[in-house]
C-alpha cells in the first residue's frame, strides 16, 4: 500500500460560503436520487478490472483495513491521503472540486459537516449504485446521519455514542461511591468533590466546543436545529435546551466544572493528575485516553452518561463519522465497490476494531466475543458492554444545519465567551442563534 501524507493547508471559516455558492438555493436535497438501482454488476466489473482510488481520511485508524482490501483486490491502488483535519479537509475538498484537479475518489465525512456537502452537490448518492439497501448494517443513528433530503450520501464508519470515563482515585478520596447515573446525581458529585478536594473539579466544560454543547442539549431532548429542503430552523428557547443550558450554567456559576479547552496538555494533564474527575464524551474516546494517559492505567473506569431520567434513558452521539464517494471521482464505480468492502467485510471492520475504532456496523454490537473483550487499561473492565448500551439508547430527531460547519466555527464567540466568563449558557446560546439565522437567510434559507 503507498500512504502519502500530504497535507493542504487551507482556511475553514469561508467554507460554507464556497460550498453554498456551488449548490445552495436549488432544491431540497441536492444533487442525488433516492432510487435504488442496482449496479452491482458495474461494481463487480470495476473491482476486477482494478485501478488507482484515492482516499482522504485524517485518521489512521484505516490503514490495515485498506491493506486487507488491496490484498483481496491486488489490481486496485489505494492511496490515503491526510488533506487536513475535519474543517481543513472539507475547505480542501471544496477547493479540488472548484478547481477540478486532485480530486479524491472518497472521503471520511464527519456527521455534523454531510448535509453542508450534500446540500452543496459534492457528494455522490449511494442510491444511484443500489447500496441504500444496507441499511439494516448500521444502527439506527449512524444511518440517518449519513441521510440528507430523500438520500443518503455514503456508508457510516463510527459513531460516538456518549459514554463517561470517571478516575476511580478521585472519586474514592472525595467519597463518591458510584459512578452519578442521572444529572440530579452528577451535580451532587461535583459538590462532593470541590468540598473534599479544592483543586479538583468533576469535569471541564470546553468554550470552543459547540460539538460538546449540541451533544448534551441533544441527550436532553433538545432540538434547536431543524431543516427540510431550504426551510431551516434554529430555536434555542425550546423547554429541553434551556433545561440543559441553565444546569451547566449553574454548575459554571458555582465553580463546580472548569471552563477549560479541551485536547490542550494542561488538559490531559489535569485528567491525568486528578484536577478534573470525569469526561462525557463519545465512545471512541477509549483509545484516545488509554494512548495518551499511559501512567493512568488501571485508574479510569467507563460508565454510561448521566441521565435526565432514570426510569426512560435517552443518549446521544458525540463525534462520528462515515465515507462518501466525492463528485468527480475518476473512477466512481471503483469507488461504491471500495466503499462498501471497506465499510462491511468482516477483515476490514475487524481490522478497524483493532485499531480503536467505535463500529457504526451492528454487527460487533451484538458479537459476544467483542463485549466480551477485558481492557486492562480500564481495569479489566468489560467496557465494550457499556458502549454497546449506549449506542442503543441514542434518541432519534436530532439534526444539524446545513450550515453547521460555519455554525461550528462561531460558536466561542457567544456560547464559549459565556462559559468562559461565568456567564448564561442560555443566553449565549441565544445569542448564538441570532447569528446563525441571520448567516443562514444571507445564504438564501428560509430561516425561522
Amino acid at each position: 500500500m503507498r500512504l502519502s501524507r500530504r497535507v493542504l493547508l487551507t482556511a475553514a471559516p469561508g467554507l460554507c460560503l464556497a460550498l453554498i455558492a456551488t449548490g445552495c438555493g436549488g432544491g431540497g436535497a441536492g444533487g442525488g436520487s433516492a432510487s435504488s438501482a442496482d449496479r452491482s454488476a458495474e461494481i463487480e466489473a470495476a473491482l476486477e478490472e482494478g485501478g488507482k482510488l484515492t482516499v482522504w481520511t485524517w485518521s489512521t485508524k484505516f490503514d490495515d483495513a485498506v491493506a486487507a482490501f488491496e490484498e483481496e483486490y491486488p489490481g486496485v491502488d489505494v492511496e490515503i491521503v491526510n488533506a487536513g483535519q475535519s474543517a481543513d479537509q472539507y475547505t480542501a475538498l471544496q477547493n479540488a472540486i472548484s478547481s477540478g484537479e486532485n480530486i479524491p475518489d472518497v472521503a471520511m465525512i464527519e456527521y455534523f459537516a454531510l448535509p453542508e456537502l450534500a446540500l452543496s452537490e459534492q457528494l455522490v448518492s449511494i442510491d444511484e449504485w443500489g447500496l441504500g439497501g444496507l441499511e439494516d448494517r448500521f444502527t439506527p443513528s449512524s444511518w440517518r446521519q449519513m441521510t440528507y433530503g430523500d438520500a443518503t450520501y455514503g456508508l457510516p464508519n463510527n459513531t460516538g455514542p456518549l459514554i463517561m470515563l470517571y478516575n476511580t482515585r478521585v472519586f474514592e478520596e472525595a467519597g463518591v461511591e458510584e459512578p452519578p447515573a442521572t444529572w440530579e446525581e452528577y451535580a451532587a458529585a461535583a459538590e462532593k468533590i470541590k468540598k473534599e478536594m479544592p483543586d479538583s473539579r468533576i469535569a471541564s466544560i470546553d468554550p470552543g466546543d459547540a460539538g460538546g454543547l449540541d451533544s448534551l442539549i441533544w441527550q436532553g431532548g433538545g432540538r434547536p436545529f431543524q431543516h427540510e429542503g431550504e426551510s431551516v430552523t434554529v430555536d434555542f428557547t425550546g423547554e429541553d435546551t434551556q433545561k440543559v443550558n441553565d444546569y451547566w450554567s449553574d454548575l459554571v456559576s458555582r465553580d463546580l466544572v472548569a471552563a477549560e479547552p479541551g485536547w490542550t496538555d494542561e488538559w490531559w494533564r489535569s485528567l491525568g493528575d486528578g484536577s478534573l474527575a470525569t469526561w462525557t464524551t463519545g465512545a471512541w474516546a477509549l483509545g484516545n485516553i488509554s494512548s495518551t494517559l499511559t501512567d493512568n492505567a488501571g485508574d479510569f473506569r467507563v460508565a454510561p452518561a448521566p441521565v435526565w431520567d432514570a426510569d426512560d434513558p435517552q443518549n446521544a452521539e458525540n463525534g462520528g463519522s462515515g465515507f462518501s464517494v466525492v463528485e468527480g471521482s475518476d473512477d466512481t464505480a471503483l469507488a461504491m465497490g471500495f466503499l462498501k468492502w471497506f465499510s462491511l467485510n468482516e477483515a476490514s471492520v475487524d481490522a478497524q476494531l483493532d485499531a480503536g475504532s467505535f463500529p457504526a456496523q451492528s454487527a460487533p454490537l451484538e458479537d459476544p466475543e467483542w463485549l466480551s473483550k477485558e481492557f486492562e487499561y480500564f481495569g479489566g473492565q468489560q467496557a465494550n458492554k457499556v458502549l454497546a448500551e449506549a449506542s442503543g439508547q441514542v434518541s432519534e430527531g436530532w439534526q444539524y444545519l446545513p450550515y453547521q460547519v460555519y455554525a461550528n466555527s462561531v460558536f466561542g464567540d457567544s456560547v464559549g465567551s459565556a462559559i468562559s466568563g461565568g456567564g448564561s449558557v442560555q443566553g449565549g446560546a441565544e445569542k448564538w442563534g441570532e447569528q446563525l439565522r441571520s448567516y443562514g437567510e444571507d445564504q438564501g434559507f428560509d430561516v425561522r
